[in-house]
């Protein structure tokens, strides 16, 4: 059986950062400074790209203890973009993480 899984990162809304939500921009339109929100950061839909966003922030993918609160801060920023789909994940795990979201790692296989 294969792997799919998701970096999710909880937060303090500002619409500094609306750019780089899961939604389009103008969604958060209404949405209040400082609420607390989710957001999907990377969808990775293999098996090799799931383990790679693991390894980049230093965690393994089946140790669910390993996957509250991950370090943002010393993530491999080069294994990263290298695991995922969307090129621009980097630039929005670094807007995020500048804003002081928790990141989170939820597997799926």
């Amino acid at each position: 059986m294969g792997m799919d899984a998701e970096l999710l990162a909880i937060g303090k809304f500002s619409k500094t950062i609306a750019e780089y939500l899961d939604y389009p921009k103008n969604y958060y339109d209404d949405t209040p400074e400082g609420a607390i929100i989710i957001t999907r950061v990377v969808n990775s839909t293999t098996t090799i790209g799931s383990e790679d966003l693991a390894a980049a922030f230093g965690i393994d993918p089946w140790k669910f203890e390993q996957h509250c609160e991950l370090d943002a801060i010393n993530a491999d920023l080069f294994l990263l973009q290298e695991a995922v789909e969307d090129p621009l994940s980097v630039e929005v795990v670094k807007a995020l993480r500048e804003a002081g979201f928790k990141f989170y790692y939820m597997p799926n296989g």
